[in-house]
């Protein structure tokens, strides 16, 4: 069968800036598990090609579209399987991904037929078998199909990850220069856990894999590095940091096989401080930086949020981050609790910490999560492209949103100047800013 993988393009201004974007991971475990059962597969990047969607359809004619996409990118995945319906009508449609695990009544749109909830590469190519034999798929984990004016729902149940196959990376080269995170250029990904073991409040990442974290082999995990292309790796685990044990096995393997990278990953702070000489073997091997969900600079918001740590460990992770040489990227989150005077509180606080690389996202009440749920009857926003952590969907508590969202960007102007100063945000350059323009408006230009 032929398989068109999509990943929407989505035009925003953390898009458009291109300062944080990955490789389609999941769709490259996808297109390596349907070459493998003997399909012809190709993979539409909206983020990466100027190509027309609709052309690609027309000229591939897919018997699939098979769609992935977040939840701040409904309105697209509507947009790509209704496309592909209208350019070529014979061919089934998919919807999948992390939104699609845990909201898919959400995305049933007229012109989806089926909708994945799981991250099985093997039940999607079973689908692929059943649709190949003109049966009606049946006792797939995971699987939404339509029947008639309503849907049918196969229980989900999680997979073993172990059986993944390796992602199909065969197009990185050609696309390695829109891959990056902000410093690091030409960025690999990789991801060797799923779910997560913590229960933050505003999180989803627990309630991912049916609420079962579960890390792969260590040997596995190896083998992928040894194959992946490109210098720097991004580990996009929830949390790359969970194990001593585990992450000792593989700095050892690393030291072994003489794997030599540069890493990013995701980490907790309160790991971070407990281990200053496992932090220091880390930048040996060739870990750059970390990215560490500081949050709250006060205990009473990491309390509410079951962050389970406190203000005196996230300056505690700080100080061992940089006695280790590994960059801090600090994860900060603005509570629409804020004053003026908090935002200001937060400003003095990362430039007296020393850090060159910070964030600050607005705390949004994402679906699935204990947050959203409390949340739920104060929701002033119902289109789910605002919940991208850069918008207020809730009414601020001291401020009107216009204030609110006004000190938000000056805060984020004055901690990406704070960070120039100290040596950070190298990318951004004259010549990076007229590229990504100029990519802007291509991509505008052929959104269809």
């Amino acid at each position: 069968m032929r398989v068109l993988l999509v990943r929407p393009r989505v035009l925003n201004a953390i898009t458009i800036f291109g300062a944080l974007d990955c490789e389609p991971l999941e769709l490259e475990y996808l297109s390596a598990a349907c070459q493998a059962a003997g399909h012809q597969v190709r993979i539409y990047d909206g983020i990466v090609t100027f190509r027309p969607y609709t052309r690609v359809v027309a000229e591939f004619q897919p018997d699939v579209v098979a769609v992935t996409g977040y939840l701040t990118q409904e309105r697209e995945m509507e947009a790509y399987v209704r496309l592909a319906k209208q350019t070529c009508p014979s061919c089934v449609t998919v919807i999948g991904g992390v939104h699609a695990q845990l909201c898919w009544q959400r995305l049933t749109f007229p012109a989806v037929d089926y909708l994945y909830r799981s991250e099985s590469t093997a039940g999607f190519t079973e689908l692929l078998s059943a649709l190949e034999r003109l049966d009606v798929p049946a006792g797939i984990p995971g699987l939404c199909r339509r029947q008639g004016n309503s849907w049918t729902a196969e229980p989900y149940k999680p997979c073993d990850i172990n059986a993944l196959p390796l992602p199909d990376r065969s197009g990185w080269a050609d696309c390695a220069n829109w891959f990056h995170y902000f410093d690091w250029p030409k960025l690999s990904t990789m991801k060797t856990s799923v779910s997560c073991p913590y229960s933050c409040t505003f999180c989803y990442g627990r309630h991912l894999h049916g609420g079962h974290y579960q890390a792969r082999a260590i040997s596995l995990v190896l083998d992928e590095l040894a194959e992946v292309p490109g210098e720097i790796v991004f580990f996009v685990d929830s949390d790359f940091l969970l194990d001593e044990e585990r992450i000792q096995a593989f700095l050892t393997g690393v030291r072994a096989r003489g794997i030599r990278k540069q890493y990013l990953c995701y980490a907790r702070a309160d790991f971070i401080a407990a281990h200053p000489a496992l932090m220091a073997e880390l930048k040996e091997v060739g870990f750059a930086a970390l990215l560490v969900g500081l949050e709250a600079l006060g205990g009473d918001r990491l309390e509410t949020w079951d962050k389970g740590t406190t203000q005196a460990v996230n300056q505690r992770c700080i100080q061992v981050l940089q006695e280790s040489g590994l960059d801090c990227v600090a994860l900060l989150i603005a509570d629409p609790g804020f004053t003026k005077q908090e935002f200001k509180q937060l400003y003095r606080w990362v430039k007296q910490m020393g850090l060159r690389y910070s964030s600050v996202q607005i705390l949004t009440p994402l679906p699935a999560t204990p947050y959203y749920d409390q949340q739920a009857e104060a929701l002033t926003v119902t289109d789910f492209s605002q919940f991208d952590l850069n918008h207020l969907v809730v009414e601020p508590t001291h401020m009107t949103r216009r204030q609110f969202m006004r000190r938000h960007r000056w805060t984020l102007l004055r901690l990406f100047l704070l960070g120039r100063r100290r040596g950070a945000y190298r990318f951004v350059t004259l010549r990076y800013c007229a590229t990504m323009l100029i990519r802007w408006i291509r991509r505008t230009c052929t959104l269809t």
